[in-house]
């Protein structure tokens, strides 16, 4: 396959998704910028929820994520299944604490 008709079938399967990844840009990106022009930066200190939020995302995420593809856990039998989920699960816990951070700082910096 060439990689146009590569790229064609990605853009396809990515098609119905396009609101969601706009909805999941926007709430990423608001709280980044907001935090941003107060003075945050990645090394600053966060908060409680930026500490657990994130990796409760992170467990949850082995369990929604095949319910959210009309599976279950128990399906998830080969290597590759197990890499796809471990890898979902682990940018679950990234974003979540992308967007989670920046709004642990704001709440919690000094004044």
């Amino acid at each position: 396959m060439t990689l146009i008709g590569t790229l064609t079938v990605v853009w396809y399967s990515v098609l119905p998704w396009l609101w969601l990844l706009a909805i999941l840009a926007v709430i990423l990106l608001v709280p980044q910028i907001v935090a941003r022009m107060q003075g945050y930066g990645f090394n600053k200190t966060g908060g409680m929820g930026s500490r657990f939020l994130p990796p409760l995302f992170f467990v949850l995420a082995f369990f929604f994520v095949p319910w959210h593809t009309d599976s279950s856990i128990a399906y998830v039998n080969t290597w590759v299944d197990w890499l796809n989920l471990i890898g979902a699960a682990i940018a679950i816990g990234i974003y979540s604490w992308l967007v989670f951070h920046p709004i642990c700082y704001l709440r919690n910096r000094p004044r």
